[in-house]
């Protein structure tokens, strides 16, 4: 675990460094909703169904929107993999874009004392982006803590997140995120496969991306999930 995080500040160092030696580009504002649903398959088993939407991820300048459906295996309480599909297209007539994306992921869960918890999530991403084949890879880390009021749960948390992208064979994006999540009943925090659940996500987003045409992105996030 220590190996790996040296390399990720490693690597969030060369990151900030090459981008801090590019020009000031524009800035974008964006307000992301998503809604989540979890069905329990078996006890080790997870699928979850996703929509939501932000604008100009992928095109110039238009709204887009993604469908997606994912299947979680929770491992030993300490792993979770998931495989999942999502689509992406744009809602915007007059900048058609659409995208195929077929994900791999491996999360790997450390509690810690006090109610902590450290998390490292790898993804590698198959995008087929208006047609072209590419890969992406991305790590992030997190540490979220644990607090119960009453009956109910609020785990605030950040996490950073750095992207490799195959088109320009580099680390084009590092993405921040500090937010909390509410939880409408007890959360338990080694429990991994969450059940019988409703969690409202309220968080907020900077990134940095060398190869967008908007370099900086400011986004709030508000994720509603439903947990059967």
């Amino acid at each position: 675990m220590s190996k790996l995080r040296a390399s990720f500040l490693i690597l969030l160092f060369v990151f900030i460094s090459n981008s801090q030696a590019q020009q000031s580009a524009e800035t974008k504002r964006e307000i992301w909703p998503e809604f989540d649903v979890f069905f329990p398959v078996r006890d080790q088993f997870r699928l979850m169904l996703s929509v939501g939407s932000e604008k100009a991820s992928e095109s110039r300048d238009g709204l887009e929107a993604q469908v997606s459906a994912y299947l979680d295996y929770f491992l030993k309480n300490r792993v979770t993999l998931r495989a999942g599909y999502r689509y992406g297209f744009s809602l915007d007539a007059s900048e058609p874009f659409h995208e195929h994306r077929v994900s791999t992921d491996q999360s790997f869960h450390k509690p810690l004392p006090r109610d902590f918890v450290f998390s490292d999530r790898n993804r590698q991403e198959f995008r087929w982006v208006n047609g072209d084949f590419s890969l992406r890879f991305r790590n992030r880390v997190m540490l979220e803590k644990t607090f119960t009021i009453n009956t109910r749960s609020v785990v605030p948390y950040s996490s950073t997140e750095i992207f490799y992208d195959s088109r320009f064979s580099t680390f084009n994006r590092l993405r921040v995120i500090a937010g909390a999540e509410f939880h409408f009943k007890r959360r338990d925090v080694w429990l991994l496969n969450v059940r019988r659940q409703q969690i409202l996500n309220l968080y907020y987003l900077w990134q940095r991306d060398s190869r967008s045409q908007s370099k900086n992105l400011h986004a709030v996030g508000i994720t509603f999930e439903v947990h059967y």
